[in-house]
Parts: structure tokens; sequence; C-alpha cells
């Protein structure tokens, strides 16, 4: 983006989230923090609009969940961003408080880089052989074929490393109060779509891949060489897509689920 682009972008980001986290009527304890760092993005850019503008992208998808969660009227109570509560010093992005237990939110934007490149696709060639006999993923060199599965490839991985970050987080979190866990993937629906998180998903909770998962194996095999129990102590997942140049989302879905066990 140009440097108008990004104040413009900035203003309407204002407009839309500003009132949630600092205003006269703002719903999010520890906003006024969340909103410093968007400025401090937004400096970021604007001194170079052509550094990577990922940092801003992080936190406008917070501010998108902010409202989502002030908005939401079963959660008439306390919700606070970032709040300093876990004995280690480490953090949940948004902890809001019920009658009887706590809901517990994470935000991870998932926006993975991979070069169009003959790396790339070779790279593809190579995986291709590790996915299920009965699945296959068609792609084409000449369309960015090797960029596109390595989104795909990357996106998938950072859903499994996001996770067992922040199971170990949860559980800390519940040993204090009880209370569910959501974790948002946020996107813009081009490097991974939502079908590709509901695959994860139902892997996640049901403990078993689905027969069209095209990383099943390669999936298994990372879990296993890694030698980690996985806790599965996360209840939801959740996903937000938002393109980047626009401040309001185009959707969001809370829970994801694949289309084999309802919605």
């Amino acid at each position: 983006m140009t440097e108008d682009e990004i104040e413009e972008f900035a203003q309407g980001v204002r407009a839309l989230y500003q009132p949630y986290l600092t205003g006269p009527a703002r719903r999010i304890v520890r906003g006024g923090e969340l909103m410093e760092q968007f400025e401090a993005a937004v400096r970021t850019c604007r001194a170079d609009p052509r550094s990577d503008e990922r940092t801003l992208t992080e936190r406008v998808n917070e501010m998108a969940i902010a409202k989502q969660l002030a908005d939401d009227p079963h959660l008439p109570g306390r919700i606070s961003y970032e709040p300093d509560f876990l004995p280690d010093g480490r953090r949940i992005d948004f902890v809001a408080e019920r009658p009887d237990d706590n809901l517990y939110v994470e935000v991870k934007t998932v926006h993975p880089r991979t070069d169009d490149s003959a790396a790339a696709w070779d790279r593809y060639i190579r995986l291709r052989a590790h996915h299920p006999a009965n699945v296959h993923v068609i792609v084409e060199q000449e369309w960015m074929g090797g960029a596109l599965y390595g989104f795909k490839f990357a996106s998938r991985s950072h859903f499994l490393d996001y996770t067992l970050s922040f199971e170990t987080r949860l559980a800390a979190a519940k040993a204090q109060l009880q209370g569910p866990g959501i974790l948002v993937f946020c996107g813009t629906g081009f490097a991974w779509h939502k079908s590709e998180l509901e695959d994860f998903a139902d892997f996640y909770h049901f403990r078993r891949h689905r027969q069209d998962d095209a990383f099943a194996l390669m999936e298994q095999h990372d879990i296993e060489g890694r030698g980690r129990e996985i806790l599965r102590n996360v209840d939801h997942f959740a996903y937000l897509k938002r393109a980047v140049e626009l401040p309001a989302i185009t959707e969001f879905r809370c829970p994801v689920r694949g289309p084999m066990w309802g919605r």
C-alpha cells in the first residue's frame, strides 16, 4: 500500500474498532494496549510503505475479534486483552469472564510465504508422493502451482504449531479457572481456505484424519516425529476471513467443523 492508502486504511480501522477499545463505551480491558500496537504498526508501514505488513494485519485481526467478543450478547462481563494472570507470565489474547467460568480466546493470523519458483514446484512433486493414494491435489506449474501448494502445506503446519503452543497456555489457564478455549485462525481466503481448517479441526477433535485429507499421512508423521502428546484441550476452532486492505471481516465461523460431521 502507498502512504495515502495506509492512512486511509488506518482511518477505517479506527472508525470501526476504536470505540470498543478506547472509546467512552469501551468493552475491552487493556484495549488501549492493542490500539497502541496497531498505531505502532501503522507508523512502521508509513515510514516504509514497502515494509512487511504482517504485524499490521495481525493487529487488525485481533481488533476484529475484540469486536466479535464485545458484540456477543452472551458475554456481558469483563473482556480483557492479554491479561497478566498466568504464573509464568505467558499471555492469552482475550479472556472473557462469565458467571461460572472464563472464555479463553487466542487469535492467530496464518499468512505463509512461498515463492513461485522451480524449487517450489520440485517440492510439490516430491511431497505429493506422500499423499493418501485416494487423494490428488491438482495444481498447474504455469499457474503458480508450486506456490499454491506451498501455501497449503505451510498453512497446515502452522495450524498444528499454533495449536500445540496454545494448548500449554490453555492448560495453565484452565488450572486456575475452567472454561472453554477457542483458537481463531485468520486468513484472506487465498493462501488457504476454510475447508483446509475443517480437515485439521476434524482430525484434532475426532483423533483421526478424514479420508479425503491430503495432508493426513504427512501430519501424522510429523506428530510422531515430535514425540509430543496432543492435549486436545482446545474446545473450538474458529475462522476469520478478511482482505488485508479492508478493515472489516467478510466471514466469521465458530465452531469450524468438516461437512461430514455437520455444523
